[in-house]
């Protein structure tokens, strides 16, 4: 790369990193919003006691729930807090990208963490504290331990320990392991040092006793706290039924299903223009570490597919990785012998030579229009820039927090009809104690003909009868995910008999409704 083209590069490095910075500062105003609100009220609930899967209804991995509730502890649930350490964890990952990343060159290492934490920012208050972005720290780390030039005893086991955690959060966020134990049995049998029983001992011993570390240790929390049975019981009974739910939250035949996935894999969560400089990079960096890192941007590529939905949030590893080997592309210097390189000045014999000698200008180039064109300033910070309010689902949260404010009492219960509408955000503002065990109420609505949503359906009833609530709140949005297509309903004629004979409303607006307990009931 010319001298020119490297400080036009820095100085555009330069003014992304001054951006991102710009949209980190503002991002601080951000309120909780989506998933985060369940999960943190799920949370508060541990705090008071309460138990996952035992007493309360819902399919995240403990991990997510530990994560959440030591945010919850540092937070106090502050939303500004929450945001602070937001943007703390944000930096604990720039900061490990950038010492990743060094061994490739200065611009890669600082091109890579800037172009990731921009597009992790663009997705605004619903993509933040995103379970795949939790994971990434553990990602960022194996990273780190696993471009040096070989394994060692403990850094396999902490590499084994990281998956292992990732796992306690996503199961298949283990997937990224796999790239790890390849790469390291070929690094072997390079060096003629591998047998079956060398292999077990020196690569698989220790890479399982690391990943079994975090298992273990959960599953010792889950059967100490009688909730292992009720979380198996989840896992065979209501999970199947969830993943056949997809991203637009429809119910597919299954000969439609097939064709939906492999029209959605290749898309790449519309993130597919970073394969092109990414290429680049590739090529540039013909080494041990960028396949490695090329390896983990496909494995995460497929994780999508591996539950069927595609929501933008799981495309968040993917991201990460393929803008780690796009960063490639600005690598400035030839690569040690120690690294396994194909020298440059041996190139393939189909590739002109006036090409190869032009490919480092060019992928910078190609770079540089690949981030023009993917990387915005998120919505929510141009409607900070313009003075207008945060257009979230925390504007009806915030309503519904009001009048819980005004009129919830001690010893007052809340059932929320809802999943990320904003009641539970309202919830948690509030402490308000939740009447049932069901967070959420979309799992009464798919699959209505299952045995086993008909007895959480019948359990929530009976729930309901026992504790009567004195509010229950409705989320009627048209942003409310309802699941539609085979064996779907919305209609629940039990809840609504409930409601009619016990209930008034007290407060309706266009997209909620409160309901409170009449007088005498």
């Amino acid at each position: 790369m010319s001298n020119n083209l490297q400080r036009i590069t820095t100085f555009f490095l330069i003014l992304l990193a001054a951006l991102l910075i710009a949209q980190a500062a503002f991002s601080l105003q951000w309120p909780i919003a989506h998933d985060s609100a369940p999960l943190l009220y799920e949370a508060f609930l541990m705090q008071s006691g309460v138990v996952p899967y035992k007493d309360f209804f819902d399919f995240q991995m403990p991990g997510s729930y530990i994560a959440y509730y030591l945010l919850g502890i540092l937070s106090s649930f502050n939303a500004y807090r929450i945001r602070i350490l937001d943007i703390v964890i944000l930096t604990a990952l720039v900061t490990i990208t950038h010492l990743a990343m060094r061994r490739f060159g200065n611009l890669p290492s600082l091109a890579a963490p800037i172009l990731f934490a921009l597009k992790y920012l663009e997705g605004g208050p619903a993509l933040s504290l995103q379970r795949e972005y939790l994971i990434l720290i553990f990602i960022s780390l194996s990273i780190w331990i696993g471009v040096t030039d070989s394994l060692t005893l403990r850094k396999r086991l902490m590499l084994g320990l990281l998956y292992g955690l990732a796992a306690t959060l996503k199961p298949h966020a283990a997937l990224g392991l796999l790239p790890f134990l390849l790469f390291d049995i070929a690094d072997l049998r390079e060096r003629r040092e591998l047998s079956l029983s060398s292999a077990a001992r020196q690569i698989f011993l220790p890479i399982t006793i690391g990943f079994a570390i975090p298992v273990s240790l959960i599953t010792l929390y889950l059967t100490i706290t009688h909730s292992l049975f009720p979380l198996i019981d989840i896992i065979l009974n209501y999970v199947p039924l969830y993943t056949q739910i997809n991203g637009e939250m429809v119910i597919m035949p299954s000969s439609e299903r097939l064709t939906y996935l492999f029209n959605q894999v290749w898309r790449l969560g519309g993130s597919a223009l970073w394969l092109l400089p990414a290429a680049f990079g590739i090529y540039l960096n013909r080494n041990r570490q960028a396949y490695l890192l090329a390896s983990l941007a496909l494995i995460y590529a497929l994780y999508p597919a591996m539950t069927g939905q595609f929501f933008p949030y799981h495309y968040i590893p993917f991201i990460y990785a393929i803008i780690l080997v796009a960063s490639l592309s600005l690598s400035t210097h030839q690569r040690e012998a120690s690294l396994r390189d194909f020298p440059l000045s041996n190139p393939p014999s189909f590739l002109p030579s006036t090409l190869l000698r032009a490919s480092s200008p060019l992928s910078s180039f190609i770079l540089i229009i690949t981030i023009l064109l993917t990387i915005r300033p998120s919505q929510t910070f141009n409607r900070q820039l313009q003075g207008r309010e945060i257009a979230t689902s925390s504007d009806r949260a915030a309503q519904i927090s009001s009048f819980l404010e005004k009129n919830l009492e001690p010893g007052d219960q809340v059932q929320p009809l809802d999943w990320t509408g904003g009641s539970l955000l309202a919830m948690l503002e509030n402490r308000a104690p939740i009447a049932t065990p069901y967070i959420f109420d979309f799992y009464f609505y798919h699959h209505v003909s299952n045995p086993y949503i008909q007895s959480l359906r019948a359990d929530f009833m009976s729930q309901m009868q026992d504790s009567e609530p004195r509010f229950i709140i409705e989320v009627t949005a048209v942003d409310k995910p309802w699941v539609s297509g085979e064996d779907t309903s919305r209609d629940f004629t039990e809840l609504r008999a409930f409601l009619t004979d016990h209930y008034s409303v007290t407060m309706e607006r266009k997209d909620y409704i409160i309901y409170e307990l009449d007088d005498g009931q």
